[in-house]
């Protein structure tokens, strides 16, 4: 047999075939419990295929390790992913209570999408992503398919168990969408769910532009035109208070100002669009907007970078920026259990902990008598 190593290829003769425990046994039945993979090599591999594509991973191994083979994209590809399985395995196993000196202050979720790898089905699938923050500011990463994984919201309570438990005062952050933000309320039910400034100032936004445009002055009255603008700057103002209902009156009268205007014109349709999603939205979130003013001014968080960048972080720089990849939901979901231990500098310690001697994250080296 062959043995892949870290430094190279091994031939050993090794028996094929152990005897069956039972006394009336005849024939032998074939070991199905051997490797013949070291487990360096299988963490090598795996840290390299969750930040770089499979052929490249392959790539620079070929490079460093001239005497190894064994690196092709498949290879790479078929290991990574059976450390994916194992360390989703592990996820529903009993785990013991984390002695993590601190607690989860802040929690955020956000979705991204790649491409499917069936070219037929034509569409792309959506991947959920983002980080739980201690407040001594160590972090954990999540990640997953929705449509794949059946355990995400035992994944999101074990990343705040590992933390240290949930805070009192525990902040769940989200863009509004409605199925994102029931799976952090079903998770963790007592928390205080913020809808992050942002996304909502994205919407005013492109209201505000179209109210204030070109197009706007040259077909609307003057006086309507300069009431709907003062109307969206007394919503936007509301909103940065966390008074939500005065901003959904304000957004109600404008409708009822735009119903009254020219009905054939294309910017007055626009207008009517953009101001009746925006009311829906804050109809749907009303009780998640707070007084953003607040706590900006008590230097507490009101915007969902953090989980941006693990979006960008834990998605795009590896599965879809500018790189023209396709994927399997499971391929996806399992190269994801990687890549998040690999961010939050775990799979040594998870590789450790499954091959006894296996060197982990600890780089000193001890001296021997």
């Amino acid at each position: 047999m062959r043995f892949r190593s870290l430094f190279g290829d091994v031939e050993l003769r090794v028996p094929r075939y152990t005897k069956c425990g039972c006394p009336d046994a005849g024939a032998g039945q074939r070991n199905p419990q051997r490797r013949w993979v070291s487990a360096e090599l299988e963490c090598v591999q795996s840290e390299l295929a969750a930040s770089l594509s499979y052929e490249h991973t392959g790539q620079v191994l070929r490079r460093l390790l001239p005497i190894g083979r064994g690196h092709s994209a498949s290879t790479v590809r078929a290991r990574t992913l059976r450390v994916g399985q194992r360390l989703e395995a592990e996820l529903t196993a009993t785990n013991a209570p984390s002695a993590h000196p601190s607690t989860v202050g802040n929690i955020g979720l956000d979705g991204g999408y790649v491409r499917h790898c069936d070219a037929d089905l034509g569409h792309k699938f959506e991947i959920i992503a983002g980080r739980v923050l201690a407040k001594d500011g160590t972090q954990r990463s999540v990640a997953f398919v929705r449509t794949v994984d059946e355990h995400s919201r035992t994944r999101v309570q074990q990343a705040v168990a590992a933390l240290g438990g949930a805070d009192k005062d525990l902040r769940v952050f989200t863009d509004g969408d409605g199925a994102l933000r029931d799976l952090q309320l079903s998770v963790l039910p007592e928390a205080t769910h913020v809808l992050d400034w942002y996304h909502l100032t994205r919407w005013l936004t492109v209201l505000a532009s179209v109210i204030n445009g070109k197009e706007a002055a040259e077909k609307l009255p003057a006086r309507d035109q300069d009431r709907l603008s003062e109307w969206m700057d007394s919503a936007k103002w509301r909103l940065w208070h966390g008074r939500a209902a005065g901003a959904i009156t304000r957004l109600q009268s404008m409708l009822g100002v735009m119903a009254k205007l020219a009905v054939g014109e294309a910017v007055v349709k626009r207008m009517t669009k953009l101001t009746t999603e925006l009311l829906r939205y804050l109809q749907n979130n009303a009780d998640s907007i707070p007084d953003y003013n607040r706590r900006y001014r008590a230097g507490e968080r009101i915007a969902t970078s953090f989980v941006e960048s693990a979006v960008n972080q834990i998605i795009d720089k590896r599965m879809s920026k500018s790189q023209q990849m396709r994927w399997s939901t499971q391929g996806a979901h399992l190269l994801l259990q990687v890549r998040t231990s690999v961010l939050d500098g775990r799979l040594r310690e998870d590789f450790a902990r499954w091959y006894p001697g296996f060197a982990a994250n600890d780089s000193a080296l001890q001296e021997r008598a």
